[in-house]
């Protein structure tokens, strides 16, 4: 009895291993199995990554690379496994040399648009992160190199510059798909600003110095519209157009454009003192604004990109910049921005008129100058003489109108709009409008 019963401990004792070893298999089974679907899985995940990834050795030798590196370095696995990062890469990058470091020091390092040179000598522009890897003792046992392609961002930020503020053009270049073909209709303001005289100035310089007297000006206009974030349109001849407002919203854009237009006026101001003492001929621009719904976006084609805006509120800031000739203005604003820049410039109301092809009567108004700059007295009681006698016009008194327009002269004797008004009023004497005047003035040249 005794036996048996010792011989049935030891059966169980056996039985109880041998399903302790099954369990264990099964479990080192199911967990290969478990890391295995894991590896697959992470494998099929970094092979969609949009960023080229490389592994490599703590000798620098490469070890694997992902899908996106093979597409964006132009690298092909079977022929690369086991060769050197210098083998890819220009031997005296700087990325080799950070490479190095990493291996040596185990100190990770990002380098930001870093230029590449691929073994077909195209070059590539990326963002470059260097992680080294250590093992379970904390030694240095490989690393990985991460490339995000910034090729494309690069080009349009690039491009763009030149048209916008670094800081408006990097948001442009990370948003790429805000500048695909079409528009989109956005109020906004924009600015013509055209040389006056300019064809009569140029037939007196060679065309070197014409060229040259063009960019210097250009230059220091730009870098008023830059500083109050418009972004530059084009230069046609010697005008320069700017829009404000797109591509990156302003709330207050029509602020943002008086502000450029007064210190252009200002710059301007400045360079014809300091262009006299090298015996340059003194420029003088007409600049004209306004707001209002317009079509705006990439108005190009598929050949061709070209930013721009388009409709009937871009045509008025045009024939605002025109109607400066005829009252004799440095800069003419429309309603809708004279309306929201009304507290922060000082303007005054000149006429209400209706232009060249344009059946839309507008008030129009001359900016002058920020408000928080001051202007002398006799300015400002120029100013209140041209108001009371504007509106001694519009009523029909003619005489009243002269003499509140003629002691606007005495203040400011060069003031060119009293001079337009008092000469219409005096016409308007000799030959007083229909009965059924509506007080806009038709303009019937562009």
């Amino acid at each position: 009895m005794k036996d048996k019963t010792a011989d049935h401990s030891k059966k169980n004792n056996s039985s109880g291993i041998d399903d302790f070893n099954e369990n264990l298999q099964n479990l080192v089974v199911d967990q290969a199995k478990k890391m295995i679907d894991l590896s697959l899985y992470t494998k099929a995940i970094l092979s969609t990554v949009p960023v080229a990834l490389i592994g490599a050795d703590k000798n620098g030798v490469i070890r694997n690379i992902n899908r996106a590196a093979e597409e964006i370095l132009e690298l092909e696995y079977k022929k690369i496994k086991g060769k050197k990062l210098s083998d890819i890469f220009e031997s005296k990058s700087a990325l080799l040399k950070k490479i190095g470091e990493a291996l040596h020091d185990g100190r990770p390092f990002h380098m930001r648009s870093e230029n590449l040179f691929l073994a077909s000598g195209r070059e590539i522009v990326g963002n470059l992160y260097i992680q080294p890897l250590l093992d379970d003792e904390q030694e240095i046992c490989g690393l990985l190199l991460t490339v995000e392609d910034q090729t494309y961002i690069h080009f349009l930020h690039d491009a763009f510059k030149r048209y916008v503020p670094p800081s408006v053009s990097e948001i442009i270049a990370n948003d790429p798909q805000s500048l695909e073909l079409g528009g989109e209709e956005k109020v906004l303001s924009v600015l013509f600003s055209d040389l006056e005289g300019f064809t009569t100035i140029s037939e007196q310089l060679t065309p070197r110095e014409m060229v040259m007297i063009l960019s210097d000006y250009f230059t220091e206009m730009t870098k008023c519209v830059f500083k109050y974030e418009g972004t530059l349109k084009e230069y046609v001849g010697d005008e320069l157009m700017a829009i404000f407002g797109a591509p990156i919203q302003q709330t207050n854009h029509e602020l943002h454009a008086c502000g450029a237009a007064v210190a252009m006026k200002e710059r301007l101001v400045s360079l014809r003192k300091e262009w006299a003492k090298i015996g340059r001929p003194a420029l003088r621009a007409r600049t004209g604004i306004n707001t209002g719904p317009m079509l705006v976006g990439n108005l190009g084609s598929q050949y061709r990109f070209s930013y721009g805006v388009m409709g009937d509120h871009v045509n008025l800031a045009s024939r605002l910049e025109g109607l400066c000739k005829i009252y004799g203005t440095d800069i003419l604003i429309g309603e809708s921005t004279a309306k929201a820049a009304k507290e922060s410039f000082t303007m005054r109301e000149l006429d209400m008129v209706r232009v060249k092809g344009r059946e839309q009567p507008v008030r129009i108004f001359e900016l002058i100058a920020q408000k928080k700059n001051s202007l002398s007295e006799k300015f400002m009681m120029a100013l209140q003489c041209y108001a009371k006698g504007l509106e001694a016009y519009r009523s029909r008194n003619w005489k009243a109108a002269i003499d509140s327009m003629e002691e606007a002269l005495k203040y400011q004797p060069e003031d060119t709009p009293s001079k337009v008004m008092v000469d219409r009023c005096r016409e308007c004497m000799e030959n007083p409008p229909e009965k059924g005047w509506d007080r806009v003035f038709q303009h019937t040249r562009k």
